[in-house]
């Protein structure tokens, strides 16, 4: 115990034998290390929150050190899901994508569910969510789709926080700029309807319907929301 070997005066240490010479010297070292301890107290111990002055814990506190602790690239995320004029269901399905908490069969077997682990679109390896959204052969086609169709050259990232973090269009009016941001939901949004029909009504749609569905949707929600620059899909819509 600390208060068996702690007086007024300082440090009483007790050893059950006598030093050696060459011991001496790391007992000095020892006492130079631990001479800055204020010592101990008679008061009772009590849980105090160190982020806070009066050392009281509470749930906002405990949010706000979470969010301040968080780097730019993951709150940038999250202004990305809410801050776009995506329908409401939409939104919901992307902040479950970036969370991992779509209930794709790497995360069904993670509760222990007896489910084969292979991808629904793909077939080729684990359906993880980086792969389904991202990495899939079927789903990278999408990707291609629109990137190419745009010019833009793109590495996918390793997850999906990565892609909508770093998902930013360089130029071009804010009407350009707000139907680029609803790229990444309409594709998840797609690849997640098409990835749930296969597996529960089992329709086996072509890629090429897939993207045509994809483009669809895009259009009539720039369209709801009155971008004039949504014409530019009708184009890519021709080229299929």
């Amino acid at each position: 115990m600390i208060s068996d070997c702690w007086t007024v005066q300082g440090w009483n240490l007790y050893f059950r034998r006598l030093l050696n010479d060459w011991e001496i010297e790391r007992v000095a070292k020892l006492l130079e290390e631990v001479g800055d301890f204020a010592g101990t107290n008679t008061d009772n111990d009590v849980v105090r929150w160190s982020h806070s002055k009066n050392g009281i814990f509470t749930v906002g506190r405990a949010y706000k050190k979470e969010c301040n602790s968080q780097s730019s690239r993951y709150q940038s995320s999250w202004k990305n899901i809410w801050r776009t004029a995506a329908p409401t269901k939409v939104i919901c399905c992307t902040w479950l994508v970036i969370r991992k908490a779509c209930l794709t069969h790497e995360v069904l077997r993670k509760k222990r569910k007896i489910i084969l682990p292979w991808c629904s679109l793909c077939g080729k390896t684990r359906e993880t969510n980086s792969h389904l959204f991202l990495h899939c052969t079927f789903t990278a086609e999408i990707w291609s789709m629109f990137l190419n169709y745009l010019e833009v050259k793109w590495t996918m990232p390793e997850h999906t926080t990565d892609l909508l973090s770093c998902w930013i269009r360089r130029g071009g009016s804010k009407r350009q700029k707000t139907w680029w941001n609803l790229i990444p939901h309409c594709i998840w949004w797609t690849v997640w309807k098409k990835r749930n029909s296969r597996n529960f009504e089992d329709i086996s749609n072509s890629i090429h319907k897939v993207k045509w569905n994809c483009i669809v949707s895009l259009y009539f929600w720039c369209k709801e929301i009155g971008l004039e620059d949504s014409d530019q899909l009708l184009e890519l819509l021709g080229s299929l």
